[in-house]
């Protein structure tokens, strides 16, 4: 039997949005930074546990993503390591796309499927503010099984 998940060529993946505006105020862009997490999830030893729910086809959790940027909004750019097999398409486990509100903070969400019970997924976030520096971070989510 094919199978229906498989590890996603990073190589392939760019973590880049881009704009072209210029820098007015250098300091906005000095308030920049990143910082994902996972908020409702335990971290031990840089690693988060995520436990698949029995019954279920897919496990969800939220990502959220820290920016410091409070006057723009950012278009932030998500991938992991891991891509499943959806209608004939390779997709992958979290949603690429997401914008920062007010605070500066963007939220996307991760999927799992049960084929990732036991894999380590890496996520990887990243943005270029409005002085075209870029931004990138990155954790790691361990996938359990049920207990």
């Amino acid at each position: 039997m094919k199978s229906l998940y498989r590890e996603a060529k990073i190589g392939s993946i760019i973590l880049a949005c881009f704009l072209y505006t210029g820098c007015e105020d250098e300091y906005k862009c000095e308030r920049n930074y990143l910082e994902i997490d996972v908020p409702n999830l335990l971290k031990t030893d840089g690693y988060y546990r995520l436990t698949f729910l029995e019954g279920y086809n897919q496990t969800f959790t939220t990502l959220r993503a820290q920016t410091g940027s409070k006057d723009i909004y950012q278009k932030l750019a998500w991938a992991a390591n891991k891509e499943v097999l959806l209608n004939g398409i390779w997709t992958n486990v979290v949603n690429t796309t997401s914008y920062t509100n007010e605070e500066g903070i963007a939220y996307t969400v991760l999927g799992v499927w049960k084929e990732s019970v036991s894999d380590t997924i890496t996520i990887y976030c990243g943005y270029d503010n409005e002085c075209e520096v870029h931004f990138m971070d990155s954790l790691y989510i361990i996938v359990d099984g049920t207990k």
